[in-house]
């Protein structure tokens, strides 16, 4: 079968062209026919031999990273398969970007050089389907790790990301994007079928490296691999380089293997990260994550999250505002007028008169009867005493009142309102999403807040110490630390965010809710 466009250009810089003219000034341009070699499935003697490693790229490139996507399984093509190691790509693309073939095909990787075509054989071709589909995503998975076996399995999934929100568009299905829920509903059931976690999973997407998505795939997952930023500092090429990385771990455990060195799942993340450091100028921040640790480190966030809620009570702040201003508004304002008098002496003569007055009055009280003149002295006196009670009552209230006061400032300003600040001064990447551990130090550093909301932030900042394995950035990203967080600088978290497992589990998202009303 030949499509319409029967040639494709390839370029290093932008991929697949139907339109040779967009590249008339790039060197290195190759140009392909578009035959039906993209449509033959074959057997490959490989199928049912188990081997130490099954790494299975997940490319979803039905959107605008069609060629993108088709360069991540060119680029692992140049590793291939080995006596140890089965390399799969499921790779779907969309005719309406260019690139070979429309649809889904599901390739053996074969070490092969040949750039810009795939030549490994297809064993099988889906047609047209939704990559964005959870059932298709456990289907597929499942398939593959049937035919090929293996002692460990990683899985690459390459497409667009957004954090907790999820990752994964086909445009075919209308921009279906799959939610987090969704992708960890199908890796769940292909961990069911397994019998076992998932050994490694990468995200080649973007923002994945959120700690929402860590514990919402814990329980399919033994380790993640994921960026906290968007792309690449080249803009456009992040995708191949990760791909690259991927590649030249998988190198790595095919050597270790045929020295007979054992590289065990936790290894394989580690070497990912590594590798990518060698292509920097693109994978700005990548990280390798424990997903058996995520528990305990929601469980120290859900505490610290609480202990905020607790100090920022903003009800009870108000209320005793409220009575300070009532209780002392008078005085004040009379204390504020007095000009040159010690206020404590006067107040200690006004004491001991208040006291002179009540005996007075009592004595004369009793001479007092049928004496007008007596009578009147003594309503006089009764009168001051009453005023003079009412003064000093009102100034023990001042005191009291200065007390609530101290204690509002703590409520209201030195915790809440200086956690709020510490939101817009850590590391940030899109959007909402923060550097956890960053804004935890900024925390731990503030002695002007409480020991126990400090003491809460140190011990989510240990906690990430055991959830992060390993962890890449550039100078460009002084406070990243390899795990992000929701934290927006105002308002509460979105309903969607709600439905995370995370959000279920922790009162981080109430926290948020709370400290930004401040």
């Amino acid at each position: 079968m030949v499509n319409k466009v029967d040639k494709v250009v390839y370029d290093p810089l932008i991929g697949f062209s139907a339109d040779p003219l967009v590249n008339k000034k790039t060197e290195d341009v190759q140009t392909y026919e578009i035959d039906d070699m993209y449509n033959k499935e074959q057997k490959v003697e490989e199928e049912g031999k188990k081997k130490k490693w099954l790494v299975i790229h997940y490319g979803a490139g039905d959107n605008n990273l069609a060629s993108l996507i088709f360069s991540d399984t060119d680029e692992l093509e140049k590793v291939g398969s080995d006596e140890n190691t089965h390399v799969v790509s499921m790779l779907d693309l969309g005719k309406q970007y260019g690139v070979p073939f429309k649809g889904a095909r599901i390739f053996y990787l074969k070490k092969d050089d040949n750039t810009g075509k795939i030549n490994s054989p297809i064993i099988k071709n889906l047609g047209q389907v939704n990559t964005a589909d959870p059932k298709f995503m456990a289907s597929v998975l499942k398939e593959i790790i049937s035919k090929f076996p293996a002692d460990n399995i990683a899985i690459f999934i390459g497409d667009h990301g957004a954090g907790w929100e999820g990752a994964v568009e086909d445009d075919s299905a209308g921009g279906k994007f799959m939610k987090i829920g969704e992708i960890r509903e199908a890796l769940e059931e292909v961990a069911k079928s397994l019998g076992k976690k998932i050994d490694v999973l990468a995200f080649d997407a973007c923002l994945m490296a959120m700690a929402e998505v860590g514990y919402e795939l814990k329980n399919a997952v033994k380790y993640m691999v994921a960026s906290e930023q968007l792309e690449g500092g080249g803009g456009f090429n992040y995708t191949i380089l990760f791909s690259k990385a991927m590649a030249d771990a998988i190198k790595n455990i095919q050597q270790a293997s045929l020295l007979k060195i054992k590289v065990g799942p936790e290894d394989f993340a580690k070497l990912i990260v590594n590798a990518a450091k060698e292509y920097s100028h693109d994978i700005e921040t990548i990280s390798a994550v424990d997903l058996d640790k995520v528990t305990d480190l929601a469980q120290k966030i859900n505490e610290f999250a609480q202990t905020v809620i607790s100090k920022a009570n903003e009800n009870q702040a108000a209320e005793l505002l409220q009575q300070y201003q009532k209780l002392s508004k008078d005085l004040q304002d009379l204390k504020n007028q007095q000009v040159n008098v010690d206020y404590e002496k006067l107040l200690e003569v006004l004491k001991n008169y208040n006291n002179l007055t009540q005996v007075l009055s009592g004595i004369l009280g009793v001479s007092a009867k049928n004496n007008p003149e007596l009578e009147k002295q003594v309503e006089q006196l009764k009168e001051f005493d009453q005023k003079l009670k009412q003064f000093l009552s009102a100034y023990a209230a001042l005191n009291t009142s200065n007390k609530l006061q101290d204690l509002f400032a703590e409520l209201n300003s030195t915790d809440a309102k200086k956690i709020k600040e510490k939101i817009t001064k850590a590391q940030s990447f899109y959007g909402s999403f923060r550097d956890l551990k960053d804004f935890m130090r900024l925390i731990v550093e503030d002695k002007s807040i409480s020991e126990e909301v400090r003491n809460k932030a140190k011990a989510v900042m240990d906690a990430l110490d055991q959830y992060v394995l390993a962890e890449f950035h550039v100078d460009k990203y002084p406070g990243a630390n390899g795990v992000t967080i929701e934290l927006p600088s105002y308002g509460g978290p979105s309903s969607d965010y709600k439905e995370t497992q995370f959000a279920k589990d922790t009162s981080w998202d109430e926290m948020l809710s709370k400290i930004n009303k401040a």
